[in-house]
């Protein structure tokens, strides 16, 4: 087969894939999405953006990109699984959704390229993956399950001062709900244990 028969093929290849993926692609309107998320986690949208999660969270090691977004309740990051390349291939996901209670959050601060960059974070090419203009990201202090301090990182396509503004307000006028005591307890199952426990005994989940 000479060149340009390989060209043909190649081409009708491509444009099967364009036309696969088009086919699956489901559209769904901005306004249903929030809808949907207000009735499922109980909680009113008031800020959000596409971010990457670069680490901090002791279940999610891989960096992701997905949703951050700020609820009445909760600040919450979720990744969706994209759909197959040109060439048809889908590359390997991991799901991760977690959610941060406002009552657990200690405090929101920016910090540079540079200082992250001396974190140890170099081998994710920041400055050449950037999401927001700017050489700075935000980092998120705060408690998990057994009360420890942990810092989240997290790359925001918008300014990382309306974060800081709208967090503050959010803490603001954030009304406690009932007690519960979560405190020791796996985020998925709700058992409680010890925190030796690297995985929950009960359903597997990874811990904190």
């Amino acid at each position: 087969m000479n060149v340009k028969g390989y060209l043909i093929i190649f081409v009708i290849l491509i444009g099967v894939a364009v036309l696969w993926g088009l086919r699956k692609k489901k559209q769904v309107s901005v306004g249903d999405f929030w809808n949907e998320k207000e009735k499922e986690y109980g909680e009113k949208k008031i800020l959000s953006t596409f971010a990457r999660y670069l680490g901090g969270h002791a279940r999610y090691d891989s960096m992701t990109e997905g949703l951050l977004f700020l609820m009445s309740k909760s600040l919450w990051f979720e990744n969706f699984e994209k759909g197959p390349s040109v060439f048809g291939f889908t590359f390997p996901f991991e799901k991760v959704v977690f959610r941060i209670p406002l009552s657990r959050i200690i405090r929101i601060s920016t910090i540079s390229e540079k200082d992250l960059l001396q974190r140890g974070f170099a081998g994710h090419n920041l400055n050449m993956r950037r999401i927001n203009r700017k050489p700075e990201y935000l980092m998120v202090l705060y408690l998990n399950e057994w009360g420890r301090e942990k810092e989240l990182i997290l790359d925001s396509m918008i300014e990382i001062t309306q974060w800081h503004q709208a967090i503050a307000e959010a803490k603001k006028n954030y009304v406690p709900e009932e007690a519960v005591d979560t405190m020791g307890a796996c985020p998925k199952c709700g058992k409680k244990m010890t925190p030796d426990f690297k995985l929950c005994p009960y359903c597997g989940c990874r811990l904190s």
